[in-house]
């Protein structure tokens, strides 16, 4: 039965992303989850420790979340719906995408709110 019902999910979702390709709901389930995740990069950066370290916490924790915010809105734009559908059923893709989707973002979005 959980099968058949994980089967339908994912129909669903696929429907769902073919038929709303600019903001699907698989783009708003893993938009966060790549926030989250950049901040955590962000956090272990030794670039990012050097260039905040004068920095008040009340405004490095603002530019981290601009920063994460936009790496969340961007990172998806180019991945194809196969892709972040597979993300959602399995965990190893959806850390592989994760980890790709901020790594060809994160610069854009640094240079965005750091210039």
């Amino acid at each position: 039965m959980k099968k058949y019902l994980m089967v339908l999910a994912v129909v669903a979702v696929s429907f769902w992303t073919y038929s709303h390709a600019d903001m699907s709901l698989t783009r708003k389930v893993l938009k966060p989850v790549i926030a989250y995740q950049c901040g955590e990069e962000l956090k272990q950066s030794k670039l990012w420790k050097v260039s905040t370290y004068l920095m008040q916490d009340s405004n490095k924790a603002k530019l981290e979340h601009n920063v994460c915010n936009c790496v969340g809105e961007k990172a998806l734009i180019d991945v194809p719906a196969s892709t972040l559908l597979k993300a959602i059923v399995n965990e190893e893709a959806k850390k592989e995408l994760t980890q790709k989707a901020i790594t060809n973002s994160l610069k854009g979005c640094l240079k965005k709110f750091t210039e």
